[in-house]
C-alpha cells in the first residue's frame, strides 16, 4: 500500500514565512500558540542538554558528506571547525540503487577522558524538505536479522532499513577501526531525520555486532518500526545509556510514518525529549517513557509547521547545509 503523505499535510502548510532576527527563525503565520512551557515537573538529570548540542552539530556535520556537501573528509566545514583535531571517515552510498544513506564516522579526541567515536548520519536535502514528505511512502517488512536476535513480532520500516543497510558495512568497518586504536573510547550514534531513523538501525547493528554503545541522541527522527520494535530496542540499550529523541513544536516529521488511523502501527522509541517553544533550545519537556507521550508532540498532530524540522537546540541546519554546498563549489 502506498501511503500518500501529502494529503495529509498539504491543508496545514500553506500561509507561513520563515525571516530571520538576530539569528533565530521566526514564523509568522496563524497557528495555535505553542503548548505550556512544561509538561512534566522537572527535567531528567539524565538528559545531557551539552550533550545534546554537541550531537545536534555532528548531525549538522554530517550534511558536509558526500554528495551533499563538502567538509567532512577534511574535517574543515564550518560546524567542524568548532571540534578541532576530529579525524573522520565519511560515506555515501552511490551504488546502483542508490540511496539516501550519508554521513560519518569519526574519532574525537577531546570528547572525554578517553575521547569519542561519533556516528553520525545526514538527513535529505534541507531545502528539499516538503518535497521528501510529500513523495514518501512507508512499507512494513519483518526484519529476520532482529526476529533472529529476539525480537519477536518486530516490524519496520522498509525504506529506512534497506538505507542503512547500503552503508552498514562502511559503518561497521570504520568503526572497528577507530575502537582498535582507541579501545576506551565512548561511541555515540547520532542522526537528524532520516538520519535518526539511521542512527536507530545502526545503534541495533553495532550492538549485534558485540559494540558497546554510550549513548542514542536523534533529532526529527521518524518512526522506525512498530511498537514490539520500539520496545526491543530500548530493552537492548538499557536503562543506564542514554537514548533520547528529541522533537521540537510543530515539526511534522516525528508523526511519520503514522501511529494511528487505517495506515497506522508505527511506533516510536523512547525517550522523547520535548522543545514546545518556538526558540528551539528552550523549556525542554522529558517525556514519558512510552514513546508516545499525547502530551508531547503526539499533541501537534494537527498544527505543523515544517521549518521547525530545521531548527534543533539552537543549531540551523539550513544556513549549515548552505555552508556545506558553498564549500563544495
Amino acid at each position: 500500500m502506498t501511503i500518500i503523505i501529502a494529503t495529509v499535510f498539504t491543508g496545514s502548510l500553506a500561509g507561513f514565512s520563515l525571516y530571520e532576527t538576530d539569528g533565530n527563525a521566526e514564523i509568522e503565520q496563524n497557528l495555535p500558540k505553542s503548548p505550556p512551557e512544561d509538561l512534566s515537573s522537572s527535567m531528567s538529570s539524565a538528559y545531557d542538554e551539552t550533550r545534546s548540542k554537541r550531537m545536534v552539530a555532528m548531525c549538522g556535520a554530517a550534511y558536509c558528506a558526500g554528495t551533499l556537501g563538502h567538509g567532512v573528509s577534511s574535517w574543515d566545514c564550518d560546524v567542524c571547525k568548532q571540534f578541532p583535531h576530529v579525524n573522520a571517515t565519511s560515506f555515501d552510498d552511490k551504488g546502483l540503487l542508490a540511496t539516501n544513506g550519508k554521513g560519518f564516522v569519526a574519532f574525537d579526541p577531546h570528547d572525554g577522558k578517553n575521547g569519542s567515536i561519533v556516528v553520525s548520519f545526514s538527513g535529505t536535502d534541507p531545502l528539499q524538505l516538503q518535497n521528501w514528505i510529500d513523495d514518501l511512502d512507508f512499507f512494513a517488512m519483518t526484519p529476520k536479522d532482529y526476529v533472529a536476535a529476539g525480537c519477536s513480532g518486530c516490524m519496520v520500516d522498509r525504506g529506512f532499513y534497506f538505507t542503512y543497510r547500503a552503508v552498514q558495512k562502511h559503518v561497521r568497518e570504520s568503526v572497528s577501526s577507530y575502537k582498535k586504536t582507541h579501545p576506551k573510547a565512548a561511541l555515540w550514534i547520532t542522526g537528524h531525520s532520516l538520519g535518526g531513523a539511521l542512527a536507530v538501525h545502526a545503534a541495533v547493528d553495532l550492538r549485534l555486532a558485540g559494540n558497546e554503545i554510550t549513548g542514542v541522541y536523534t533529532f526529527g527522527q521518524p518512526r522506525v518500526g512498530n511498537r514490539a520494535f520500539a520496545q526491543w530496542f530500548s530493552a537492548g540499550l538499557g536503562t543506564s545509556r542514554p537514548h533520547y529523541r528529541v522533537t521540537h513544536r510543530f515539526d511534522p516529521v516525528p508523526h511519520l510514518p503514522m501511529h494511528r488511523g487505517p495506515i497506522g502501527g508505527f511506533f516510536h522509541v523512547p525517550t522523547e525529549v520535548y522543545y514546545p517553544k518556538q526558540h528551539s533550545d528552550e523549556g525542554a519537556v522529558i517525556c514519558d517513557g512510552s514513546g508516545e507521550d499525547p502530551n508531547c508532540s503526539d499533541s501537534n498532530f494537527a498544527e505543523i509547521v515544517v521549518t521547525d524540522h530545521l531548527f534543533y537546540v539552537g543549531f540551523h541546519f539550513v544556513k549549515n547545509y548552505i555552508g556545506c554546498k558553498k564549500a563544495a563549489q
